[in-house]
């Protein structure tokens, strides 16, 4: 693509937009070259370096498939890989306290399809997050949508979406992202009956391996999709690490969730 940052030419074309209402995500592969990938990723592992440093004594609690601590210096919540405790799995929010890292967040490639998605001309960071999936470690993240996690948080979370960013190429070996394809035009599913955290998990028999499908895609592919997209992805076997930026957008002038985080430390 040739379009210059802000210009309306990284808007959703009318493909994109019916991709986007049959199938509930679009792709774009290749979106950021490897100049800016390097940039990215070096701020990134810069930040989960400040993570691990300032990981202090909160305890870290079990929660459904995963293992959360909070940080309270960053006002962040880290999640440590279930099996392997020393290693940093995902960091949400950041823009907070990184402000190289919210920088990229408010760029045109991400901000501009929004807007589409959204159906709103003004949009805003709603929550970041930096999954990582270390090579041989890492660990799947379970089925399920994003609706039911934000409904305490969000004014709306219907009217969030969200751009992830692949650093590196991901695939089925290092944990690459499955999708439901037309999941989010059935609404919210149920999710496990279970207590706590881990009831917004979707149980795994409700959606058949057979009707998932595999984005692999290359480094600096960017792909979109709205809060009520069935999604997963699997754990990684291979020698590569699959790092990817989450960044989830809403209309302006509503609550972010660093706010409700922030509230929470200091009660």
């Amino acid at each position: 693509m040739t379009a210059q940052p802000g210009s309306a030419d990284y808007r959703l074309s009318p493909a994109e937009r019916d991709q986007l209402a049959t199938q509930g995500f679009v792709v774009r592969t290749s979106a950021f070259d490897s100049g800016e990938l390097d940039r990215i990723r070096a701020s990134c592992e810069a930040m989960v370096q400040r993570v691990v440093e300032t990981a202090g004594r909160m305890p870290r609690i079990p929660a459904g498939s995963y293992l959360f601590q909070g940080n309270q210096e960053l006002c962040a919540i880290v999640k440590w890989e279930p099996g392997h405790p020393d290693v940093v799995q995902g960091v949400e929010p950041f823009a907070h306290f990184d402000a190289d890292l919210r920088a990229w967040g408010e760029d045109a490639r991400f901000t501009e399809p929004m807007k589409d998605l959204l159906g709103a001309e003004e949009v805003e960071l709603f929550t970041e997050k930096l999954n990582l999936k270390r090579a041989r470690v890492g660990g799947p993240i379970v089925l399920h949508q994003d609706y039911p996690y934000w409904t305490e948080t969000a004014q709306d979370a219907g009217e969030i979406a969200t751009a992830i960013l692949f650093l590196d190429d991901a695939d089925r070996g290092n944990g690459g992202l499955e999708v439901l394809p037309g999941s989010h035009r059935n609404g919210l599913w149920s999710g496990k009956d279970i207590k706590g955290f881990g009831k917004f998990e979707l149980d795994p028999d409700a959606c058949p391996d057979d009707d998932l499908v595999m984005l692999e895609v290359p480094a600096g592919s960017v792909v979109y999709f709205g809060s009520l997209l069935v999604h997963r992805s699997t754990p990684n076997r291979s020698d590569r690490d699959r790092r990817t930026l989450l960044y989830s957008h809403q209309p302006s002038g509503r609550v972010k969730s660093y706010e409700s985080i922030v509230k929470m430390f200091r009660k």
